[in-house]
């Protein structure tokens, strides 16, 4: 179905857990290696590596584990995932913990990754870790890790902020600068519309023009400076997003050609 649509990129939903044997994962591997998928997985949503609970941190961990264990199987290249909230913690408190989290997992896994990344995503609530500062820091900071920026979770953190050619501009550079090669080849995007309130995210909403972010300068950039990032759509008909984005895209090469 997703090639019949003229589709190339599959993101995994584990939002509920990695609930798939070994069996259908290499299975599922074998499919989109066959048909020329680009495969992510999306992590448990409620991994939450700050929380005050050494239990909730452990587990949060071995999902983390578990996926990147997984991932040479379904030919996954990115594990994106929330870190969590802040938990009552300071920011800079909170940084340290998922920090420090994150590198016993990469060091718990080792080479059994094969390659696979963990693609921590920027935040849409203001109470969640996952600031652009604070991807570009940890990311930085700790090999193994590449961003996942979610637009439409920006532009809600944002208050609104994130929605015209030069803030998009301004977070591509941010990572661009810190990361250099390892950010501009492997980039990864989650599109959707969002409504928000003054707390940030409320509920993703489908793109167009009745909800922000405005993606077309930001597909505007992508065409103009040549980069190659990879899109997810996270509205609520995904298919459609997707094909609208594609649509967009495709409509904006035509006019440059």
């Amino acid at each position: 179905m997703i090639r019949e649509a003229g589709l190339d990129a599959l993101e995994y939903a584990a939002v509920y857990g990695l609930r798939i044997s070994e069996e259908k994962a290499a299975a599922l591997g074998a499919l989109a290696e066959e048909n020329q998928i680009t495969m992510s997985m999306h992590a448990a949503y409620y991994i939450s590596l700050a929380s005050k609970s050494n239990e909730i941190r452990n587990r949060s961990k071995e999902r983390l584990v578990a996926g990147l264990r997984l991932a040479p199987l379904m030919r996954v290249k990115r594990i994106v995932f929330h870190a969590g909230g802040y938990c009552g913690l300071a920011p800079e408190d909170a940084y340290k913990v998922v920090r420090d989290s994150l590198k016993e997992v990469l060091a718990a896994v080792g080479r059994r990754g094969k390659g696979a990344l963990l693609a921590p995503e920027t935040a849409g609530k203001l109470g969640a870790f996952g600031s652009v500062e604070e991807l570009v820091k940890l990311c930085t900071e700790v090999d193994g890790l590449i961003p996942t920026i979610d637009w439409a979770h920006l532009h809600a953190r944002t208050q609104g902020q994130v929605d015209n050619k030069d803030s998009y501009l301004r977070v591509l550079d941010a990572f661009e600068r810190a990361l250099g090669d390892r950010f501009v080849d492997n980039m990864h995007f989650h599109v959707s519309g969002i409504e928000y309130s003054q707390a940030g995210e409320k509920a993703h909403r489908p793109l167009g023009h009745k909800w922000g972010p405005d993606i077309l300068p930001l597909l505007q950039i992508v065409i103009e400076v040549g980069y190659r990032p990879t899109f997810i759509s996270e509205t609520p008909n995904p298919i459609h997003g997707a094909l609208y984005t594609k649509l967009l895209l495709d409509e904006l090469e035509k006019s440059t050609q």
